[in-house]
């Protein structure tokens, strides 16, 4: 019979995950993972295969947690309420350092590969939501005759993007609710 876990794997991937958050992959030196979570070095590398598959698995972790928030756009009807809601949720999520999967492509040349493809994936998914909605709301009328949702949807992604980096200058948060201003603008709407 095997031996009991002393420790709860999700609280390791909160802990490791913000870490990672904090200080990047490079920066979260492996001392560092093994203070934090509490775990030795050899029950890091049995139960995650080492920092790599520690970082990959936060990764995971903070994605499904993001989901609640890239939710917003899934809810049907789709349309533009969607898109203003999303963004809005934008605002009211805790981005405590800004954004772990933009802040992983920043890091590309350090980061493993497979963590890239993940946020590559994710944001690719988020894109084709916004597209999602934005045809929607052409087809309901919402968009002018001459908007093309691609393009568009491609715009709102870099927009999110740029959103979430940015969350890491404006605590208060008052500037980017300003920023959104001029987006619902462009889409018709008040954000």
């Amino acid at each position: 019979m095997g031996r009991h876990k002393g420790y709860n794997r999700e609280e390791v991937l909160d802990r490791a995950m913000k870490l990672f958050w904090r200080k990047g992959y490079e920066g979260a030196h492996l001392q560092e993972l093994v203070e934090i979570t509490g775990l030795n070095r050899f029950s890091l590398y049995k139960e995650f295969g080492g920092k790599e598959g520690l970082f990959l698995e936060a990764l995971d972790r903070y994605l499904a947690q993001v989901m609640t928030v890239m939710g917003l756009l899934a809810r049907e009807p789709q349309g533009l309420s969607n898109i203003s809601d999303y963004f809005k949720g934008v605002l009211d999520y805790p981005f405590f350092h800004g954004c772990f999967a933009v802040n992983t492509l920043v890091q590309h040349p350090v980061v493993p590969e497979e963590a890239r493809r993940k946020v590559f994936d994710f944001i690719n998914s988020g894109e084709k939501v916004f597209l999602s909605n934005l045809k929607a709301a052409k087809k309901k009328g919402e968009l002018r005759g001459d908007v093309d949702p691609q393009s568009l949807a491609r715009l709102l992604i870099t927009f999110d993007i740029g959103l979430v980096v940015s969350l890491q200058l404006d605590v208060d948060k008052r500037g980017l609710k300003q920023a959104l201003k001029p987006l619902g603008s462009l889409l018709g709407m008040p954000l």
